[in-house]
């Protein structure tokens, strides 16, 4: 599972509901939204083999030493409470987050009542960076565009409150997005945090 489906399939449908009530478009009248995560395929190995057996993770003998809390970019929580503590500079941080493939990426699949696919994904940096970078874009769509958004108020989700003006700017401040296809796993890297 995935940790902020909780959250996210809640702003989902609110979305849905909001470009429903407020602009009769919504998503799909039989709407329905399921969020996963996705395993690289080295991950998704090591998964299998330890609910298979063939780790240590999947028995008791040893788990306890192996098994610990994990926070961003794949460190424990006190490697990452200590490098958060360190004197890095941004570029350090940067380099750390390039050589370590750190990404957030959204893979969706669409499909219509009468079985009609569509498919498009994002993919940025890792999940706090993509989170800021969101909000501040949501900001600026409201201040600077506010002729081309499609709603002048109320309380709205980003998706709504900024529609394709703000997908316009995640994609020039540096997200990639594919529209029709998937990103190809095997060309996914973070961007880079300059853009």
């Amino acid at each position: 599972p995935y940790v902020h489906s909780f959250f996210d399939t809640r702003v989902v449908r609110r979305s849905n509901m909001l470009q429903a009530d407020m602009g009769n478009q919504p998503y799909g009248l039989a709407f329905n939204f399921m969020e996963y995560a996705l395993l690289s395929p080295a991950a998704a190995a090591e998964a299998a083999a330890a609910s298979a057996g063939g780790s240590s993770l999947a028995s008791p003998d040893g788990a306890k030493e192996r098994v610990q809390l994990m926070g961003q970019y794949g460190l424990s929580l006190d490697e990452e409470e200590a490098r958060i503590k360190s004197d890095s500079t941004p570029a350090e941080t940067d380099e750390y987050m390039k050589k370590n493939a750190v990404w957030t990426g959204f893979f969706l699949h669409a499909e219509s009542d009468s079985g009609n696919p569509a498919r498009c994904s994002f993919v940025g940096a890792d999940g706090y960076f993509e989170t800021a970078r969101i909000a501040f874009e949501t900001a600026l769509s409201l201040r600077f565009d506010k002729s081309k958004l499609p709603y002048k108020g109320g309380v709205l989700t980003p998706s709504t409150a900024g529609g394709t003006v703000l997908v316009e700017r995640l994609i020039e401040s540096g997200v990639r997005f594919n529209l029709g296809e998937w990103i190809d796993y095997s060309s996914i890297e973070p961007p880079t945090m300059d853009a």
